[in-house]
């Protein structure tokens, strides 16, 4: 990291949330199932979860779009709800299922501390980073390897399709230079960073239970 990269806020956000980050991108149920060890019906698991954490977010982040402040950086061209949307509608009923499965423990409590950080705008701010830039890193190899992997039909892919960003890496620079506007406050770049590393860790609960849920359908299955 070179000196000036230092002094930038999304370089510094970056550096305090890799331990977090990793132990999250790390967790036994993401790994797997990125490695083709799991099922398809995992996969519909994991975007039911995200139903309810974008919808959560995407509500949150709509009240506070207008805000001079944050609307560079809470861009309505990165919502998934409706991608989401779309992809159960396919993976429900191949999996017999005519409703979302439930939220999971560690999901609710992603969902409530997503609803509390609209009350302090820069802690949304941290899960809007989080989960989007995530989904433009990470997420696209996901949906490069769950097709491969499980069979998961284009149809049922919508959540790692993002039709009006054609360069998600020029998207993601300028998204950080906004950043690094936005963290040039103390009290925002404080906040982002608290509630970025406890974003990840929500995450990875979210993965341990997501493990879990998929051992005890195994088990009620056998």
């Amino acid at each position: 990291m070179s000196a000036t990269d230092a002094t930038q806020f999304s370089a510094r956000l970056r550096s305090v949330t890799q331990e977090d980050h990793h132990a999250a991108e790390s967790s036994d149920f993401i790994t797997t199932l990125m490695g083709g060890e799991r099922s398809a019906r995992d996969y519909m698991l994991l975007i039911a979860q995200y139903h309810y954490i974008y919808g959560a977010l995407e509500e949150e982040v709509r009240v506070l779009a207008a805000d001079p402040e944050l609307g560079e950086i809470l861009d309505a061209a990165l919502e998934r709800s409706g991608q989401i949307a779309k992809d159960l509608d396919v993976l429900l009923p191949a999996h017999g299922l005519k409703e979302i499965p439930a939220a999971l423990p560690a999901t609710e409590a992603y969902v409530a501390a997503i609803r509390a950080s609209a009350a302090e705008p820069a802690r949304l701010v941290a899960h809007h980073y989080l989960r989007y830039l995530g989904d433009l890193s990470g997420g696209l190899a996901i949906g490069k390897l769950v097709p491969r992997h499980y069979s998961i039909p284009d149809e049922a892919l919508n959540m790692w399709k993002f039709e009006a960003i054609d360069k998600p890496k020029i998207y993601k620079d300028s998204y950080r230079d906004k950043l690094d506007v936005f963290g040039a406050n103390t009290s925002h770049a404080e906040a982002v960073l608290d509630e970025a590393k406890r974003g990840f860790q929500w995450n990875k609960a979210i993965f341990e239970d997501l493990l879990k849920a998929s051992a005890s359908e195994l088990s009620a299955a056998s």
